[in-house]
């Protein structure tokens, strides 16, 4: 009798553990799974909000550019209009930026010839310098060549101030201690498309005449003096807002500059000997 109310007892109490057990093993689940899903769920949606804040964010970007651009790149006949503001001070530079400048001369040359010409600014030989030609300040300077194999080819150089796009110079290079007739050809042919770029109002055969004009003049006046800020030009040209001049040094390479025409710029470049022409 004892033996069995012992056995019964202990039948008892394994089947009051096993009854706590699963009751234990049930709640715990419940819990976990209450914990896990709302995680889950808290997740997607830190995901989902990512995701439409990166989309907003593109749509804020591309909304920020899309004014910029058209105010930037001021068309007129397939070019630029140029205008000039001071940067810093004694510092002028054009409005418009180097990938304005790309933009505009491409949209000329693609017109004429089917394809475009320049590479896109990231793509030319970029370098820092203490100083350009026409600032006091650091400036960046590009160069770009359509024939990288071929050394003397007809160069586009551009200067901007250090950390800025805007345009402070342009200049066209032709290497004339390796001339030739078709690379001269080449160098024309982008002194075309820079000044119809710059000069849009400009008829075909008046631009033609001008550079022709200009790059006679660097001829004539061959000078020992090196392409620097201490530089004197011959002659500048001065069209509302642009002014164009030569440049040739023994040594170097024939130089055709664009700069804006400031009147800082003119005054000083008459007080050292330079005509003046406006046309």
């Amino acid at each position: 009798m004892n033996i069995r109310k012992k056995r019964t007892m202990i039948a008892a109490s394994i089947f009051l553990c096993f009854l706590m057990m699963t009751f234990t093993f049930a709640m715990k689940y419940h819990m976990i799974s209450d914990e896990t899903e709302p995680r889950e769920s808290e997740e997607k949606a830190t995901s989902d909000k990512r995701k439409e804040s990166a989309e907003e964010s593109e749509d804020a970007k591309a909304e920020a550019e899309e004014p910029q651009t058209k105010t930037s790149l001021k068309a007129e006949a397939d070019g630029l209009v140029p205008e000039y503001t001071e940067h810093r001070a004694g510092e002028f530079v054009f409005t418009f930026t180097i990938d304005d400048f790309i933009d505009g001369y491409n949209g000329i040359y693609r017109a004429d010839k089917g394809k475009e010409y320049l590479a896109p600014s990231w793509e030319w030989r970029a370098y820092n310098y203490d100083r350009a030609i026409h600032s006091e300040y650091e400036s960046s300077y590009y160069n770009y060549s359509k024939e990288e194999s071929i050394l003397p080819f007809p160069t586009i150089s551009v200067y901007t101030p250090l950390g800025s796009d805007q345009v402070q110079e342009i200049m066209l290079n032709f290497d004339d201690h390796s001339y030739t007739e078709p690379l001269y050809r080449a160098y024309e042919d982008i002194c075309f498309y820079t000044l119809k770029t710059l000069l849009p109002d400009l008829a075909h055969e008046e631009i033609v005449t001008l550079y022709t004009t200009l790059n006679d003049l660097a001829y004539e006046n061959l000078t020992q003096m090196n392409y620097t800020s201490e530089s004197v030009p011959c002659v500048l040209y001065c069209r509302e807002n642009v002014a164009l001049y030569p440049y040739f040094a023994i040594g170097e390479s024939l130089h055709l500059c664009i700069i804006p025409a400031a009147q800082q710029y003119v005054e000083e470049m008459r007080d050292k000997g330079t005509q003046i022409i406006n046309f």
